[in-house]
């Protein structure tokens, strides 16, 4: 399980990412042509490429170690600095610590699943245009800088660990 702890300006990084392209769907419509300025209906497969790699990122960030996690330790270390940096340059405000005691981790056949998500997310990354390799890098960098917070997207992260460590286990046979 990771030790590392995020800040609340990388929160504030991570949350930034999530309204960035948000405002753009919202604006957008997230189709071809879109609504325009006017609103109108909105595609949610728009947001798949962002909330399918947020959630990568969740699970990268509670992985017990090796090159995945520390790869994502190391992310969220620049991102803290970057945020702690940003927020205090903007604000004025000091940057406390965040993150979500007692953070779950995934377990073997969860680490399992992981891998293979990960297979699935670079395929669709490598075959997809270039607005989805966007959403998808800023997918994964949010989803690490929002993985352990102690807000609504740590619950959330903590609910996709669950999720992965349960279907792992189940397909691997470890329960």
């Amino acid at each position: 399980m990771t030790t590392t702890t995020v800040s609340l300006g990388s929160v504030v990084v991570g949350l930034s990412i999530w309204a960035w392209h948000l405002t753009k769907w919202w604006k957008t419509g997230g189709g071809k042509g879109g609504p325009g300025p006017g609103g109108g209906a909105r595609d949610p497969k728009a947001l798949l490429p962002l909330v399918t790699s947020s959630a990568l990122g969740m699970l990268a960030i509670t992985a017990a170690g090796g090159l995945i996690g520390t790869a994502a330790v190391m992310l969220l270390h620049t991102t803290n600095a970057l945020g702690n940096w940003s927020l205090t340059a903007v604000t004025g405000t000091a940057t406390p610590s965040v993150t979500r005691s007692g953070h779950k981790a995934l377990s073997p056949g969860g680490s399992a699943a992981l891998v293979v998500y990960i297979v699935v997310l670079v395929a669709l990354w490598k075959s997809g245009a270039k607005i989805y390799k966007n959403k998808i890098a800023s997918g994964v960098v949010s989803g690490v800088m929002l993985g352990l917070s102690a807000g609504f997207s740590g619950i959330a992260a903590a609910g996709v660990v669950s999720l992965f460590n349960a279907a792992g286990d189940r397909v691997v046979g470890l329960l």
